[in-house]
């Protein structure tokens, strides 16, 4: 599997000092229905790492749920992977990245509240595709999947590669 990410990296055109390859399993004990991702130390399984990765794995399910299994209890492996990524030197993004959301009617606004030093105010609902110019504060940004709240005295726009920037004074 490493071998064929790096591989799969080579023919993208990332040379060998632009790679970097982990290998993960995904832990669980015996009769869980979820995992935790455990670092596989080498990237190999061997009789020995498998001692350290059950060790890393009852670390990770005390530190993530407050306590672990004794000894006795089976450690399951669900899955392993690969994960390889190639590091660029400059950005593999357009220079600019153009919106195309639809836009929500124009003059919304909504009652929102901004703590007990400002209260309940009415405020402009934009859409995300609305911020190509900065906009103060307070509204409220509208997208399909999220809405984020731009406070009083805040500053929002997008930057070249379509980022939320939020300025808070």
């Amino acid at each position: 599997m490493k071998a064929s990410a790096l591989e799969s990296l080579k023919r993208q055109g990332f040379a060998k000092g632009q790679t970097r390859v982990r290998c993960e399993a995904s832990l669980r004990y015996k009769g869980q229905s979820f995992e935790l991702s455990i670092p596989i130390p080498g990237g190999r399984i061997t009789r020995k790492s498998s001692v350290a990765l059950e060790e890393a794995f009852g670390q990770e399910h005390e530190r993530t749920y407050g306590h672990r299994a004794g000894p006795d209890e089976p450690v399951e492996i669900v899955t392993l992977q690969v994960i390889g990524q190639g590091i660029s030197d400059k950005p593999r993004v357009p220079d600019t990245i153009r919106i195309d959301r639809p836009k929500f009617s124009k003059n919304r606004e909504r009652r929102a509240f901004f703590g007990p030093k400002h209260g309940w105010r009415e405020v402009p609902v934009l859409a995300r595709a609305d911020l190509k110019a900065e906009r103060k504060g307070p509204c409220i940004i509208e997208e399909y999947d999220a809405t984020c709240i731009v406070p009083v005295g805040a500053t929002a726009r997008l930057d070249r590669f379509g980022n939320l920037l939020i300025h808070l004074k």
